[in-house]
């Protein structure tokens, strides 16, 4: 039977593709890719270990425009992000105007989900403590159709952009996401700037809004991303996971 699903564990960026064109892509060049291709569904979903979108529907008029997939600067304003004090101390009033003061030395933990990868409800949150391990606040927020990768990423920008206030701080991330923190302390975002935004099998980057813009916020502070393993019990990651789950619930159609 033709092979209709190709699934990428480890690749220049990890998820499901239709073809094995797309596939070739993210493998390519990537020291101990491991990626396998299947004909049907439940195959793929068995070797994957979480559900997956069927293929997409091929267009029925040609001609018609594909419709492009909406920025994040589009997704912001549609779907913003929320933040909740852990510790009242961190909020402040300027008269009737809510402020959010945090410390110059931060710890924060992210995380995203998507409910099936891709193009299904996703969430994204994550946890901001003091250098000292002080609970401070949460943010959380999420999207009707989005990915894994998406989801971790939004999740490290929206709780960099809580923090443009001028203050440059220094900040450990935690992440879960090889993606993310690949991305940065093997200076893949460096290369990919200096490129024109190519991998380097010259092919466009993915989420290059999200990169982008994640770029953006980061440069005012100095930043360590360390991998986190998923799933294991670490307090501040399983919370983010139980938030970001919990967001993209809200746009589950039942």
């Amino acid at each position: 039977m033709p092979k209709k699903y190709y699934v990428v564990k480890r690749g220049h960026h990890a998820g499901v593709y239709y073809s094995w064109s797309d596939c070739q892509k993210e493998v390519t060049g990537f020291p101990g890719a491991i990626y396998k291709g299947f004909a049907t569904q439940a195959e793929a979903e068995a070797w994957y270990g979480k559900p997956i979108a069927p293929p997409p529907k091929a267009a029925v008029h040609a001609a018609i425009p594909r419709k492009p997939a909406p920025t994040i600067e589009t997704l912001e304003k549609k779907y913003p992000a929320y933040a909740e004090p852990m510790d009242i101390s961190c909020i402040s009033y300027d008269g009737k105007t809510e402020r959010i003061i945090l410390p110059e030395t931060l710890i924060i933990y992210t995380d995203g989900s998507c409910l099936v990868n891709p193009n299904g409800p996703g969430g994204f949150a994550a946890v901001f403590l003091t250098a000292e391990g002080s609970e401070l606040l949460t943010l959380s927020g999420g999207e009707p159709a989005s990915t894994n990768n998406r989801m971790e990423l939004r999740a490290a920008y929206e709780a960099l952009k809580l923090l443009d206030d001028g203050i440059r701080r220094t900040i450990t991330f935690h992440t879960d996401s090889k993606y993310l923190q690949k991305a940065i302390t093997n200076r893949w975002l460096y290369n990919w700037k200096r490129n024109g935004w190519l991998t380097a099998a010259k092919t466009p980057v993915s989420n290059q809004d999200l990169w982008k813009a994640l770029d953006r916020v980061m440069t005012p502070h100095r930043l360590t991303f360390e991998w986190v393993k998923g799933h294991v019990g670490t307090k501040y990651n399983e919370m983010c996971d139980t938030l970001a789950k919990g967001e993209a619930m809200k746009f589950k159609k039942w």
